[in-house]
Formats: C-alpha cells, sequence, structure tokens
C-alpha cells in the first residue's frame, strides 16, 4: 500500500464510522489488505485496480458507495472510534510487512 497521509485518514474513517462498531476492525484490516492488493497490481500491471484504485487507503475507501460515510466531524463519537481502529490496525499492517522482509 503506498504511504498513509491525511486524506487516507479521513476517507477511511468516514466509511469506518458508517459501519457498526464491532465490525470496524475488520472492515479496516479488509480495507488496508484491498489497497495493498491494489498497489501491487498497479506496480504490475501500469494501470489501477478496476475496483480497489491506485493502491491508497483514500481510492479504496472512496470507492464504496458514497451514502455510506459520515462525514468527517471530530466531534462525531463514531469518527473518533473510527481514527481509533485506524490508528491500532495500521501499525500491525507495518509490523507484518517488515516482518516479512526479515
Amino acid at each position: 500500500m503506498r504511504r498513509v497521509l491525511m486524506g487516507d485518514l479521513v476517507a477511511a474513517a468516514q466509511l469506518l464510522a458508517a459501519a457498526d462498531a464491532p465490525q470496524r476492525a475488520a472492515l479496516a484490516q479488509r480495507l488496508i489488505a484491498e489497497a495493498d492488493a491494489a498497489h501491487r497490481y498497479m506496480k504490475r500491471y501500469g494501470r489501477s485496480h478496476s475496483q480497489w484504485g491506485i493502491g491508497t487507503l483514500e481510492a479504496r475507501a472512496r470507492g464504496q458507495c458514497p451514502a455510506q460515510q459520515v462525514c468527517f466531524d471530530l466531534g462525531d463519537a463514531r469518527i473518533l472510534d473510527a481514527l481509533a481502529v485506524l490508528a491500532a490496525t495500521l501499525p500491525c499492517r507495518a509490523r507484518a510487512t517488515c516482518d516479512r522482509l526479515i
């Protein structure tokens, strides 16, 4: 997956916030895995993945139906929870990638 920027976090948090709280961690892991797969696809074939985009978390999240997203408001507990889930999930992915390289 490409480097995670602020736009990636906003887009993913909006999508995660729309999901039920118990499903957010699994959804975050799936989004990250699919963004990573899309990035590898793009590097291999030189074009974006038809469903998952160009390999960014934002492209993957924005590929979902916009009606499934919540407005980004830091006063919304769902957004804060979604950001917490992302903060917990992203380092785990990075460690898994590092472990594979060693």
